[in-house]
């Protein structure tokens, strides 16, 4: 089908010229496509932005909890990882952190329990962790178990990150 001109006689039959008709209503016409296409990916882009701070945020608490630990400071530290575990309930950094912070302390099988939920969360998200992930916190445990284990039979404490 030919395209109509401006000067030509409107389609619709009016008897006006187009341009003077009904080019500017097709023209809008053809541009709530290219418009809807453009608000689709400005929430996108919203969206991913959104992510990304609310990553940031999440890499920044997660990293805060650890240099609590590494300072001595556990108090903090374990406060810190349980608001992790309420603001990010669905990834891992809460119990591993708090697993740190029961390492740190001695408590070896609080702290193998946190990294047991650690794989949990793994294992229910296969496509967001590295096999060797969970590796790691397997044997983890089972050297915490081990130490748990002797320290009862020893009747000692134990240091968390011997």
């Amino acid at each position: 089908m030919p395209k109509t001109g401006r000067n030509d006689p409107c389609t619709c039959g009016s008897g006006k010229k187009y341009k003077h008709c009904c080019l500017d209503k097709d023209r809008a016409a053809q541009l709530v496509p290219a418009a809807a296409k453009l608000a689709a990916m400005a929430r996108q882009m919203d969206d991913y932005q959104t992510a990304l701070l609310e990553s940031q945020a999440l890499d920044a608490a997660s990293n805060a909890v650890v240099d609590l630990v590494h300072a001595g400071r556990l108090e903090e530290a374990e406060h810190a990882a349980r608001e992790l575990l309420e603001h990010y309930p669905e990834v891992h950094d809460g119990h591993d952190r708090l697993g740190m912070v029961y390492q740190a302390r001695g408590q070896l099988r609080e702290a193998a329990d946190c990294y047991r939920n650690v794989i949990e969360i793994a294992r229910a998200n296969p496509e967001d962790y590295d096999p060797e992930f969970m590796h790691t916190f397997n044997e983890l445990i089972a050297q915490l178990e081990a130490r748990a284990t002797e320290a009862e039979r020893g009747g000692q404490r134990v240091d968390g990150f011997g």
